[in-house]
C-alpha cells in the first residue's frame, strides 16, 4: 500500500492524494464509533459502550482526571472541529463514514494543501499534522506583517526570512502565500518534518535538519547558507508548545521543550531583525500564574521591539477548525510597530461584511474514498 488514492477533478484528470489512510480499530472501538450521531461525544453513548477509563471519570474520579478517549466525537459537517492534534486517530470519527478521520483529512481541517506529503509513519504523520499552525492563519498573520513592512519603508522588494522550528511548514506554506516573504533557510531537527518540508519546497527553501541549541552563531549560519550579507528581516517560529499544553501537563520550564522560546529570543537578539513572529498554545499565558508569559515579553521588549500579542481563532481565518493560537509580533522598535490581524470570517449570526466559517464539510469535499490500514 503506497497511501495514495486516486479521484478526479472537473477536467476529468487524475489528482494523487497522499496520507488519505483510515486506522482500523478494535471491534469494541467500532462499536462506540457506529453508535455515535453527529455531534455527539462518548459520554451520549450508552454506559455499556463507555471506555473503562471514561466510566471512572464520570462515577469516581473526584478529580475529573479522566484516561483517553474522552473527546471521541464525531464531526459535524455544517460547522468548524474541535481543535485538530497529534492524536485524531482515537479523537474525531468522520461525520458520515463510520471511521475516525485520516491524516490527509485532519491536514484539511489544518488548511495544507493536497499537494504537500507528510513524510514518515502514521504516527509521526499524524503528529506533523496535529503540531502544525493551520495555514491560512498563518497567512492572514504574515499578510499582515506585509502590508505593516510596505507602510514602513519595505515597499520595493519582498522579505527575506529565516524559519525557526518549521515543523511541516504550516507557518511556512502560509508565509509563501503571501507572495511576498521568500523563506530562505528552514530549521527544525525532526527529520520526517523536514524531509515532508524539503518535498514541498524542493530547492527555493533550504532546509536545515539541526538542533538549534547547538547553533552558536545564528548570523554567521544565515549567511553561509542563504548567500545575503544582511540579515533576514523576518524571522519566525513556533517553538515546541507541549510543555504548555493541557496534554503535555503544563510542565512549562520543568520540561526541556519549554525552554525552547528562549532559544528562539536569542536568534532573535543575534539576528536583529526588523519583524519576528512566534506563536504558541493559549496555555502558555497561564504557566506560572502568568510570570512566564510576563518574562517572555519582557525580553523581547528589551531587546527593542514593540510586540503586539494575543490569542487568535483559526476559524476567524478561513480555517475549519476552532483553534486558539497565542501570536507574537515584534517590530523593532526603530522601524515602528505592528498590530494583529483582523477577523475575515465568522458564524452566521455575526456576519455583517465577513464571510461566513468554513466547515468540515466544506474542508473534506472532493476527497476520494479513504483506504483502510493494515491490521
Amino acid at each position: 500500500m503506497n497511501g495514495l488514492n486516486v479521484t478526479s477533478n472537473s477536467n476529468n484528470t487524475s489528482k494523487v492524494v497522499a496520507n488519505h489512510i483510515a486506522r482500523r480499530v478494535g471491534a469494541d472501538v467500532q462499536k462506540r464509533i457506529d453508535a455515535l450521531k453527529i455531534g455527539q461525544k462518548m459520554q451520549d453513548l450508552p454506559e455499556e459502550l463507555w471506555h473503562d477509563s471514561f466510566r471512572f471519570y464520570v462515577k469516581h474520579d473526584p478529580n475529573r482526571q479522566g484516561g483517553p478517549n474522552l473527546r471521541m466525537i464525531r464531526l459535524d459537517p455544517n460547522q468548524p472541529s474541535l481543535t485538530v492534534t497529534g492524536y485524531i486517530f482515537n479523537k474525531f470519527v468522520h461525520p458520515y463514514e463510520n471511521r475516525f478521520i485520516t491524516v490527509r483529512e485532519a491536514a484539511r481541517l489544518q488548511g495544507f494543501p493536497d499537494r504537500l506529503k507528510f513524510e514518515g509513519t502514521l504516527t509521526s504523520t499524524q503528529l506533523q499534522v496535529g503540531n502544525a499552525v493551520p495555514v491560512p492563519l498563518a497567512k492572514a498573520v504574515f499578510e499582515q506583517v506585509v502590508s505593516t513592512a510596505q507602510s514602513l519603508g519595505f515597499e520595493n522588494r519582498s522579505l527575506k526570512a529565516f524559519s525557526l522550528f518549521s515543523g511541516a511548514g504550516g507557518m511556512d506554506i502560509g508565509a509563501d502565500y503571501t507572495g511576498r516573504i521568500e523563506t530562505r533557510i528552514a530549521l527544525d531537527c525532526w527529520s520526517d518534518a523536514c524531509a515532508t518540508l524539503r518535498g514541498f519546497f524542493r530547492k527555493p527553501v533550504c532546509v536545515l535538519e539541526k538542533d538549534i541549541s547547538s547553533i552558536k552563531d545564528p548570523l554567521g549560519l544565515w549567511q553561509d547558507t542563504s548567500g545575503e550579507v544582511d540579515a533576514p528581516d523576518l524571522v519566525f517560529g513556533g517553538p515546541p508548545c507541549q510543555a504548555f499544553s493541557q496534554a503535555g501537563k503544563q510542565k512549562g520550564l520543568k520540561d526541556c521543550r519549554g525552554s525552547m522560546i528562549f532559544e528562539f529570543l536569542r536568534f532573535v537578539e543575534c539576528l536583529n531583525p526588523p519583524f519576528f513572529v512566534m506563536e504558541n498554545v493559549s496555555n502558555l499565558k497561564g504557566i506560572g500564574g502568568g510570570s512566564l508569559y510576563q518574562q517572555i515579553l519582557e525580553n523581547m521588549k528589551n531587546l527593542g521591539y514593540n510586540v503586539s500579542v494575543g490569542l487568535l481563532l483559526a476559524a476567524d481565518f478561513g480555517v475549519p477548525q476552532l483553534r486558539r493560537r497565542l501570536f507574537f509580533l515584534g517590530c523593532r522598535k526603530d522601524v515602528g510597530s505592528i498590530n494583529l490581524p483582523m477577523p475575515t470570517h465568522s458564524t452566521e449570526l455575526e456576519l455583517f461584511s465577513l464571510t461566513p466559517y468554513v466547515t468540515v464539510g466544506e474542508a473534506f469535499a472532493d476527497l476520494p474514498e479513504a483506504e483502510f490500514s493494515e491490521r
